[in-house]
């Protein structure tokens, strides 16, 4: 298998077949991608000076991977990124500098406008939503959301905009897919077709509403499902097949358990997750990946059923969700994208050997038979030792199949 591409590489894994190695990602998507301050150290400690660190979200101040990054570490995977990130900052502008609390200096994109307060901090107010950096902070956090007091589907309806991408979009989609046309690595696109609801009416609202207005959440999800098929036909019309996957992402879990009742969850969410996934199958010969954090175990055949073919970022460390159990109970259904190495506890806090040790035991576990694409739990944090994740995929990349 001397000749395997990066793009044959994970979608033997999806297809659950074994390859030439085990496939590694880093940057394909925002969910798995690194931060800026920790970036810019993996860079130097790599020994590469050339091009600019560019923020690939504003929200958690990740950075884009660049080739010479993919090309140390192996990577396998590309992004075409949404029109919009997780602030509602526009990706289809130029860029511009920006200086980071820490004083790194990063390309941003013009339409990242946060204002400095006295204390240090940083505010962005943008389509009705207020977000905050604290001083010396690490990324934004939410402190007004944009359907907060909503009370009514009324009020959903004059404050939600379900209008979905334009053609502005469809061109800034066209001009992605033309720079991957010809990439020999996998191809992972993102609408950003998230139904966490709390990221909209704050989670205290969200989780209220699913007891007590549950008609309103029932509403909002299927008028947000409404907008992914549209956003997603704009999508596929504008890149076709250059892409491989296509993502969604709905956090289910908390460390212990799941954060929504089955029955609530198998009501309303789980028929709009395979309404959606059934257009995307329908239109296109696109994988689905589901961006879905937590305790998940006991929505596993749900989701499986919903004809999700790969589940990420696999949160090792929570509860029921331990590789050996997972890999035997849906190994043959699903493909398991992250869980190589924990971000919680080993790689910011082990050491490099304990970092190695991870990385093989849950390789072994997870690859057997394929179904396995080698990523950190989530996106590496700052201040994580750059030995620990040189580490990481370095063995990854040793390790024999």
């Amino acid at each position: 298998m001397n000749c395997v591409t990066s793009k044959q590489r994970i979608i033997n894994a999806i297809k659950h077949e074994e390859s030439d190695k085990v496939p590694v990602d880093l940057g394909g998507s925002v969910q798995s991608t690194i931060h800026a301050y920790t970036y810019s150290n993996l860079k130097k400690a790599l020994g590469i000076n050339s091009g600019n660190i560019e923020i690939m979200d504003s929200f958690t101040l990740t950075a884009k991977v660049e080739d010479p990054v993919r090309d140390v570490l192996k990577i396998d995977t590309v992004p075409i990124l949404p029109p919009f990130d997780a602030l509602g900052v526009r990706n289809d502008c130029d860029k511009k500098d920006w200086q980071m609390p820490n004083g790194l200096k990063v390309k941003v994109s013009n339409d990242f406008n946060p204002e400095k307060q006295e204390d240090g901090s940083y505010l962005l107010k943008k389509g009705g939503y207020i977000f905050k950096l604290p001083k010396n902070g690490y990324y934004f956090d939410t402190v007004k959301y944009l359907l907060q007091d909503a009370t009514t589907i009324r009020d959903i309806d004059n404050n939600f905009d379900f209008t979905g991408y334009t053609n502005k979009e469809a061109e800034y989609f066209k001009k992605e897919a033309e720079k991957l046309k010809n990439s020999d690595k996998a191809v992972v696109g993102d609408i950003s077709a998230s139904f966490s609801a709390e990221d909209i009416f704050g989670y205290e609202k969200a989780f209220i509403n699913l007891i007590l207005e549950k008609n309103i959440t029932r509403y909002f999800i299927e008028r947000l499902t409404d907008m992914f098929i549209k956003n997603f036909d704009v999508f596929y019309n504008a890149v076709g097949d250059v892409t491989d996957i296509m993502m969604l992402h709905k956090d289910m879990g908390v460390q212990l358990g799941v954060m929504i009742s089955p029955t609530i969850a198998r009501e309303i969410f789980f028929p709009n997750f395979k309404r959606f996934i059934s257009h995307i199958k329908k239109r296109s010969k696109y994988y689905v990946m589901m961006h879905n954090c937590g305790s998940i175990y006991e929505f596993m055949p749900d989701l499986i059923e919903c004809g999700i073919d790969i589940i990420n970022p696999v949160q090792i460390t929570a509860k029921n969700m331990e590789p050996q159990k997972l890999k035997k109970e849906f190994g043959k259904y699903i493909c398991f994208w992250g869980g190589g190495v924990d971000t919680q506890h080993v790689l910011p806090f082990g050491d490099i050997e304990e970092v190695r040790k991870q990385v093989r035991e849950n390789a072994i576990i997870f690859s057997k038979g394929g179904g396995f694409v080698f990523t950190p739990v989530h996106c590496i944090q700052a201040n994580v030792p750059l030995e620990n994740i040189i580490a990481a995929f370095d063995e990854i990349n040793r390790f024999k199949v």
